[in-house]
């Protein structure tokens, strides 16, 4: 699928995103139901004190504009939490609810992609090795097996080939090709040890495994663990639509009632059930339409990895006669390395950050834990990020963190723990490398894309975007006109938030600090 991207189905596909492509995300958790009550460790006066100073506050000051500009939230104030401060001294310049824990929604991606570079470095490279055992007979014959050792690597897709998905399998088959390898007798064993065998985090919403943004995690994933249903007119009125699926697997199929109509537009719903391999298409498409398409996860990834890579070797001439297995088998002297892949940690976090993959800041996460630990289990993720948080001088149990990229509702932090923390990362030595993975406003590639566009905000925003339903966050630096640099977190909760009304607060609020700040 070299070169194409995605269009969005009709309106009644359920698995859509519209105006989104695999890295931004309105997803569909709940933050769990919370007292209005104030946090402990805060006196719930914060609030009301901030609004009695600004209000009286002279007009055209930094003070007054940003409590004119904070007015009319779209939250209630027991899920509202604000910090804005002085980047330099810490002092707050605006602060509402700041000792209040409110979900944090992808705002948990700048903690699990600072762990990450804290504890793996710059420099550090995602490795996944592929390998054969065994004599090659004079026709071509490999009487032995193949061995794949995964590392976490989540770039084994088309995202840095050139949207070529089958790049590193080509580039392996090759490998294999020059050793004279036709046929294999034996399997293609496949280790996932890197990593635990729990795919998705038990906190996250159930009845979502389908979705892209809930594909599941392993030490050997290949294109985010999502496939791509594609529907298209048939020939004429009345015949079934084609529907196909890249890339090409065994671990699911389409089951189609989807027809071809004269005219209108696409009415098309795509679903698959949590353990099915049928992914269910029905509705219509006009015969003078192009293409649609949708992205759907998959429920096993090494079953996956090892489908697509045997598809690829056929298709490059090379048959497996074995089966493909999974085993936490290591290479030894008896072993010939056929090729390696490795992929950098900084372009990894860029992905994770400034587009919101959920998928990356979860391998990610799990890497930290199996580097540190010697098993990639969120357990261990968690455990790492409280060391680190606590290396750079934050009290850790102030975090209330349980996986790496937000989807678990139970992310919790306070406005002015998230302003700690962006404070100390601004001073770390990796802190600039770190921050250059955050969106930017007016960066066509990141989640800030649509927003702040005009050229008085361009490029003074790095920031990382969150949204749960009834959650919109924001969080991170913001230059002024006057070349003075804030911090702030802005942690939206509640029935009445959606993306539109949290977005315009916290634009709004951001516009007054550039201009007066």
């Amino acid at each position: 699928m070299r070169g194409r991207r995605f269009a969005v189905l009709g309106v009644l596909a359920l698995f859509l995103i519209p105006g989104r492509s695999f890295g931004s995300s309105n997803k569909t958790a709940s933050a769990p139901s919370k007292s209005p009550a104030p946090a402990a460790g805060g006196s719930g006066k914060s609030s009301s004190l901030s609004k009695r100073r600004t209000m009286g506050a002279p007009a055209n000051t930094l003070e007054w504009a940003l409590a004119n500009a904070s007015r009319r939230p779209p939250a209630r104030e027991g899920g509202i939490s604000i910090m804005i401060a002085d980047l330099e001294t810490g002092l707050p310049v605006f602060q509402r609810n700041p000792k209040s824990p409110e979900t944090i929604a992808s705002v948990t991606k700048l903690f699990s992609t600072a762990t990450a570079i804290h504890f793996l470095g710059p420099d550090y490279k995602f490795k996944t090795t592929f390998w054969r055992r065994g004599d090659v007979q004079p026709d071509g014959l490999l009487v032995g097996s193949l061995l794949v050792i995964g590392g976490g690597d989540p770039n084994i897709s088309g995202r840095f080939y050139e949207d070529d998905y089958n790049a590193v399998f080509d580039k392996w088959a090759e490998g294999l090709a020059r050793a004279g390898v036709r046929r294999i007798s034996g399997n293609l064993v496949l280790n996932t040890s890197f990593f635990d065998s729990v795919g998705r985090h038990p906190e996250w919403p159930e009845g979502q495994e389908a979705r892209w943004y809930q594909a599941p995690i392993s030490a050997l994933s290949f294109n985010d663990n999502v496939v791509v249903v594609a529907i298209r007119p048939g020939a004429k009125p009345g015949q079934p639509a084609v529907v196909s699926i890249e890339p090409d697997s065994e671990v699911v199929r389409p089951v189609s009632w989807a027809k071809t109509v004269s005219r209108g537009s696409a009415r098309l719903a795509v679903r698959r059930s949590f353990g099915s391999g049928d992914v269910m298409v029905s509705g219509s498409v006009p015969s003078r339409g192009s293409w649609w398409s949708t992205p759907i996860a998959i429920d096993d990834p090494p079953a996956f990895f090892g489908s697509a890579l045997r598809k690829r070797l056929q298709s490059a001439g090379i048959e497996l006669l074995g089966n493909v297995v999974l085993e936490p088998s290591k290479p030894d002297n008896a072993f010939t390395l056929v090729a390696d892949t490795e992929s950098g940690l900084l372009p990894t976090l860029a992905v994770t950050n400034k587009r919101s993959q959920g998928f990356y800041a979860e391998q990610v996460f799990k890497t930290v834990a199996a580097e540190k630990f010697g098993l990639g289990n969120w357990n261990n993720a968690v455990a790492a990020e409280k060391e680190f948080l606590t290396a750079i001088g934050l009290e850790a149990a102030r975090y209330d963190i349980h996986d790496g990229s937000g989807l678990s509702p139970q992310n919790r932090v306070a406005s002015e723990d998230v302003v700690a923390f962006l404070r100390a990362m601004n001073g770390h030595p990796y802190g600039g490398q770190w921050k250059a993975t955050l969106a930017l406003s007016g960066d066509p590639d990141g989640t800030l894309r649509h927003r702040l566009r005009e050229a008085s905000m361009r490029g003074r925003i790095l920031a990382k975007t969150g949204s749960l339903r009834g959650v919109s966050t924001l969080a991170g630096y913001a230059t002024a006109e006057s070349g003075k640099t804030y911090v702030f977190a802005i942690l939206l909760n509640g029935p009445g938030v959606w993306d539109t009304n949290g977005h315009r607060y916290q634009d709004r609020i951001l516009r007054a600090l550039v201009r007066q700040g």
